[in-house]
């Protein structure tokens, strides 16, 4: 992936004259470009581009062939848009007409704080809130309307819908014959992030749609989700640069908002993991993109942050959301840096860098299936084995490498505090 590249289609959403990006851009030769596209597709960015590049009228810097491909996508992802859309009215029209509680989670309550059109995501999936106790008749109406689960953890159920055969690459801004639904479980029993929810639930206000009133989260919530939600891929392996620059849209669509402003305050007063989630979240969006007066409320976040969590922002921060698919596995020094912060150490990290298990699945069995279906699934399945080994191959090898740096700055640091 060239790296340079992708400074320069970042840089495109900070503030310069439209003239410096011009000759960035415009640098690159058709090669580059066709080398660049599976990270600008899995980064989240590529309709942004497109949309940044006919706001800056900076179309002519790119060369023809990679124009047409984007605006082919942005066209494909639009009709993509209107049929997710179509799906979120229909699913919420069966939630509300079964009595269920529930609030929308991400997708389209992010327009228009976060993204000013729906059809400039490449959304892949719809999120609802769910209480625990709600769950059963949840699944239940999901079970009617063609949905199949196929993952559930702790606070996540994943449904499945249509196709059993996973969308490709090639066809990541088209609309997918299978539909994916994830239902976010609170129950009032865990700490921080759950009552967080708990507490969205009974704040949550609604929004129009096609005639439609939907719960979605207040803005206060809103907010906290997206940090919480950054925070969270940040601890893993694979952190899209469309969330960060969604969550410095959100920063300046709301920088005039100073009872919002005042609302953070009071709930990260209340509540440290969000504190933490916001300080990262914001100092990393400023890393990348750039924030003109920062809310005073998101600049002590920033500055309040533990010292060890902070510098790996600094340090890492560019070379995870610039990595490729599906990431890097530097996400393991952020969390040996959040428990010395916290004074604790995880026993995990071992686990993590080369787990002892196969790869969840990626593909749904369905009754009705051909035989020559279930071979094309199970080639499918191969291929994500082998890929997600090479992965923890590579990029365990270059995280064993960066250990011994990491302990030398975690020791320095250490000996200038005593």
């Amino acid at each position: 992936m060239n790296r340079q590249l992708a400074e320069a289609v970042i840089a495109t959403f900070r503030e310069a004259p439209a003239e410096i990006h011009y000759d960035r851009l415009a640098d690159f030769d058709y090669s580059a470009w066709v080398a660049f596209y599976s990270w600008l597709d899995a980064s989240g960015l590529a309709i942004y581009f497109l949309d940044r590049l006919y706001a800056l009228r900076l179309t002519a810097a790119i060369p023809d062939r990679v124009l047409r491909r984007l605006e082919d996508n942005a066209a494909d992802n639009r009709k993509k848009s209107v049929s997710m859309l179509e799906e979120f009215v229909r699913i919420n029209i069966e939630f509300q007409a079964a009595g269920l509680s529930y609030v929308n989670l991400k997708g389209f309550t992010l327009v228009p704080d976060a993204c000013s059109d729906a059809a400039l995501r490449c959304q892949l999936d719809l999120d609802f809130i769910v209480p625990y106790n709600e769950v059963p008749c949840c699944e239940k109406v999901l079970e009617q309307q063609g949905y199949v689960l196929t993952g559930a953890k702790e606070h996540v159920r994943e449904f499945k819908g249509g196709s059993g055969q996973l969308p490709t690459v090639q066809n990541l801004y088209k609309a997918n014959l299978q539909k994916s639904i994830e239902i976010h479980i609170v129950n009032g029993l865990e700490q921080n992030r759950t009552r967080h929810w708990n507490n969205e639930l009974s704040r949550c206000q609604s929004q129009d749609c096609r005639d439609l009133e939907f719960p979605v989260l207040s803005d206060c919530d809103k907010f906290i989700g997206l940090a919480l939600h950054l925070f969270k891929h940040l601890k893993g392996e694979w952190t899209r640069a469309s969330w960060v620059l969604e969550y410095a849209n959100f920063i300046n669509f709301h920088r005039e908002d100073n009872f919002l402003w005042l609302e953070v305050k009071k709930h990260l007063l209340s509540n440290p993991e969000a504190k933490t989630a916001v300080g990262i979240a914001t100092l990393l969006t400023d890393q990348i993109f750039g924030i003109f007066n920062l809310p005073e409320t998101l600049a002590s976040a920033v500055m309040e942050l533990p010292r060890l969590s902070r510098l790996w922002v600094e340090r890492y921060g560019n070379r995870v959301v610039f990595s490729p698919f599906p990431g890097t596995k530097l996400y393991l020094l952020l969390q040996t840096a959040l428990s010395i912060d916290k004074g604790t150490l995880s026993s995990e990290m071992r686990s993590k860098l080369i787990p002892m298990h196969r790869p969840s699945k990626v593909t749904v069995n369905l009754d009705d299936q051909s035989p020559g279906f279930r071979i094309k699934q199970a080639k499918t399945e191969i291929h994500h084995f082998f890929f997600r080994l090479r992965f923890h191959i590579a990029q365990g090898f270059f995280y064993i490498l960066e250990v011994p740096r990491w302990k030398k700055i975690i020791v320095s640091l250490q000996v200038e505090s005593r």
